[in-house]
């Protein structure tokens, strides 16, 4: 962050500093989970192979090189995929610039105690610890993850998963002590790849999901809620489509004359096991691809 220069600054560090090791604390539970997984899985997997009889278990080993043609088939594809998304142009009624609230060019005048807020602050991070931008009066966003199995994925074997998160600060003087209703537009313009091709001897999968979570924060942290704006999965899919367009969700609080602090996230998460499977959100590639700036009515 920058050089603190008010109260402000200064609770906004805390805060981020706080949700700093809170990421990093949920990536190596996840990171460990799946350690565990493919170390169980990977020891029922060689025990299968040798009690089944012989010419099943050559059959079982054989299929390697499947799941290896399949993994390579998919890169391609999935370049190809990108590439075609990445020269897409966003149709004006569902393209993150138009917000929800704007009648005639200008935000709709609402009676409500505090109005629309921008976001002050935002850090855009991956699960595996790192911190790819962060900074005052986040503008467009550019983010995207994806994951790639591996193998058979029996047993859970061959898995891989990661999470990006997007964190938008916004802070407004409560002017009276009551509860507060807010309302979320976060704006999306991308896409998702999820593919996965499972068969009598393989066990794979791919999911790719989007969560919208809201908490405030005002002299203690209060309660947070959780929104899903997207969600897919399935062992037999092939899926590419654009995920355009703004997604709401509402958040209260009950809040003290004072400076208040709210956090927005966007967690992309992606999952995919066995060889050739596939998950994927991107909102980086091309210029019609990134998240928008989020807007927050508070009444």
């Amino acid at each position: 962050m920058t050089r603190i220069t008010t109260e402000v600054d200064q609770v906004l560090e805390q805060l981020v500093a706080e949700r700093r090791e809170e990421v990093v604390d949920l990536q190596k539970t996840e990171a460990n989970r799946l350690e565990q997984l493919e170390k169980s899985g990977g020891a029922r997997l060689s025990q299968l192979q040798k009690e089944l009889p012989d010419e099943l278990s050559k059959a079982l080993v054989a299929q390697d090189k499947t799941h290896q043609d399949l993994a390579a088939d998919t890169v391609k594809d999935t370049e190809s995929i990108v590439q075609k998304m990445s020269g897409y142009e966003v149709a004006p009624e569902v393209s993150a610039a138009a917000h929800p609230g704007l009648v005639r060019g200008s935000l709709a005048a609402e009676a409500s105690a505090v109005g629309w807020v921008y976001p002050y602050y935002g850090t855009l991070h991956g699960s595996n610890g790192a911190v790819y931008w962060q900074g005052y009066n986040p503008g467009t966003i550019d983010a995207s993850t994806f994951a790639s199995g591996a193998g058979s994925g029996l047993f859970g074997t061959g898995a891989g998963s990661f999470t990006v998160y997007m964190d938008w600060w916004f802070t407004y003087l409560a002017p009276l002590n009551r509860n507060y209703s807010h309302t979320v537009y976060v704006p999306f313009n991308g896409f998702h790849i999820v593919r996965a091709d499972d068969g009598f001897w393989d066990s794979k999968e791919a999911k790719v999901k989007i969560d919208l979570t809201t908490i405030g924060y005002q002299y203690n942290y209060k309660a947070s809620a959780t929104t899903n704006v997207l969600s897919i999965s399935d062992d037999n899919i092939n899926i590419n489509d654009r995920f355009d367009g703004w997604r709401t969700m509402y958040y209260a609080q009950l809040l003290g004359a004072d400076m208040a602090y709210l956090r927005v996230t966007a967690s992309l998460y992606v999952y995919a096991r066995g060889g050739g499977s596939h998950a994927q959100l991107n909102f980086s590639d091309g210029s019609a691809n990134y998240l928008g700036v989020p807007i927050v009515s508070v009444d």
